[in-house]
């Protein structure tokens, strides 16, 4: 069995010696008032409880079988069986900008966004990948893993944002996310040694923003490669703002209470290719992910003279489900007794008051 741990493994350990320590203290007040007789019921209890937080511990160590080389496993077709150490990260403007139909067949610029980031995934099997989402502000939505099976799911069901402001056209930054992309470059340089990083940015511009951007400025030789994309076109639309019974309302100007309209900013979003050192791809229904598949550059001060060669990448066997379902159980099966326990305990009251 091996471990890759979502946190330093000195963190980890630490956490779950302070939550044995609270969980010991805990038992003692409980034994403390406990009656003769009650002592096995208390401490199973406890100790199923206490192995549930244990098993939540363990799981964020993310336990896993490597694959030997007598069991490979699947790779796609077309893969190569040693591909570059990579992360790949996605910075995906979800402000209301990205609900304007002007996609392909009147469809939301969000659902050409979906299909490229499921295509890119598709493309590099064996990489790790970070989502960070924006509007006015930005948040990761989804850590650096490698588990890309569970990103699909995520990515299937992406959206702009719903619950805005009404002038949230007018707050979208699409510089928003500068400061937790550099954060996220600098985690990823730290925590695997020679990777390379490659970062590609969905948007439209945000062309009615009136919030004060600034500059992409990652750390220097961060991004190895990537593209900017852009959806949308330079005529636009009008935002959406939901459905009144079955007919589907737009966006207005809350000053002078004319349509909102959202263009394609082309020149922002190449300002910010030339910022991040990546292309500039303007997207349209249909087309195939491969024109804007980036050659990998090589990271300094690594020995590996060809960027498209690195260490192999092990497969793992992932155990974290088992243990989080576990524990998910004991934690139910203390939920359903401590319901009982506080029904009866209600019912003797009111058999001694009556």
């Amino acid at each position: 069995m091996t471990f890759d741990p979502i946190f330093a493994p000195i963190a980890l350990f630490g956490l779950g010696a302070l939550l044995i320590v609270i969980r010991m203290i805990a038992l003692y007040r409980v034994l403390v008032r406990t009656g003769t007789g009650q002592y096995r019921k208390v401490v199973l209890r406890w100790g199923g409880l206490t192995l549930a937080v244990l098993m939540l511990v363990f799981a964020a160590a993310r336990p896993g079988f490597d694959l030997s080389d007598d069991h490979p496993a699947e790779q796609p077709k077309g893969a190569s069986a040693v591909d570059p150490n990579l992360n790949v990260f996605f910075v995906v403007d979800r402000s209301v900008n990205m609900r304007v139909q002007d996609f392909g067949d009147r469809q939301s610029r969000m659902t050409g966004v979906r299909a490229d980031i499921s295509s890119l995934i598709n493309e590099y099997p064996r990489a790790r990948f970070g989502l960070i989402a924006f509007a006015s502000k930005a948040a990761v939505d989804w850590p650096l893993s490698d588990d890309a099976w569970s990103l699909q799911s995520l990515v299937h069901g992406l959206s702009p944002y719903t619950l805005v402001a009404p002038d949230a056209m007018y707050q979208a930054d699409p510089t928003a996310a500068r400061d937790e992309l550099t954060k996220q470059l600098d985690a990823a340089a730290g925590r695997f040694k020679d990777s390379k990083s490659l970062v590609f940015y969905f948007g439209s511009g945000d062309a009615g923003s009136r919030a004060s951007s600034a500059s992409f400025d990652p750390p220097d030789k961060a991004v190895s490669g990537g593209a900017v994309l852009g959806y949308g076109t330079s005529a636009g639309g009008p935002v959406p703002q939901g459905w009144v019974g079955a007919t589907k309302v737009y966006q207005n100007d809350s000053a002078t209470g004319a349509p909102l309209n959202s263009t394609l900013d082309e020149a922002t979003l190449k300002k910010v290719a030339g910022e991040l050192g990546v292309p500039y791809f303007h997207r349209e229904a249909g087309q195939s992910i491969t024109a804007v598949l980036p050659a990998v550059v090589p990271v300094a001060g690594s020995d590996d003279e060809n960027p498209l060669h690195a260490s192999k990448l092990v497969e793992r066997r992932e155990l974290y489900w088992l243990f989080t379902m576990l524990a998910a159980v004991l934690v139910l099966g203390e939920i359903v007794l401590t319901i009982r326990e506080f029904r009866r305990n209600r019912m003797s009251r009111k058999d001694v008051t009556s």
